[in-house]
């Protein structure tokens, strides 16, 4: 099997979900990141995972690791700043940086393929994480059918 340590360098982060492990749709809990790139780099990202197009018309793909590992311990990813600090701050999407992945061929019940799985993350250029808040449920006064939208915050 071929196995391989490698550094993905100066893509965007998007999504970074590397400080605490998330419930994917499937109910695995895992750490999660999308990296975008442009056009040209498709090539050497397909050797990472699946290549999507985005809607920006750049590419993307979505890097992850479990949050427990085939022996039962818990994994974290280590994340540092561009002097190799550690750093805790909420990762912005548009934020640039490197990834260090571990990637292994696997085989299965007559399948196979590469899988890739993030190790650490550092970020070179972080824009501040602003969730968005400017949509919000309107106040509701009263109960069933007669109740009316409030406008009055």
């Amino acid at each position: 099997m071929n196995k391989q340590t490698s550094i993905i360098r100066d893509v965007k982060l998007n999504y970074a979900k590397v400080y605490t492990a998330e419930m994917n749709p499937f109910g695995k809990e895992q750490f999660d990141i999308q990296i975008e790139f442009s056009k040209d780099r498709i090539d050497e990202m397909t050797a990472y995972g699946k290549v999507r197009q985005l809607p920006n018309g750049n590419f993307a793909l979505n890097i992850n690791r479990p949050a427990v590992n085939n022996k039962g311990q818990k994994n974290s990813i280590r994340v540092v700043n561009n002097e190799k600090a550690p750093i805790s701050d909420p990762i912005g999407n548009g934020s640039t940086g490197n990834l260090i992945v571990y990637s292994y061929d696997w085989s299965t019940a007559g399948r196979s393929g590469r899988k890739t799985i993030l190790i650490a993350v550092q970020v070179t250029n972080l824009i501040e994480y602003n969730p968005e808040t400017s949509i919000d449920f309107d106040l509701v006064v009263g109960e069933g059918a007669d109740a009316l939208p409030v406008q009055d915050f």
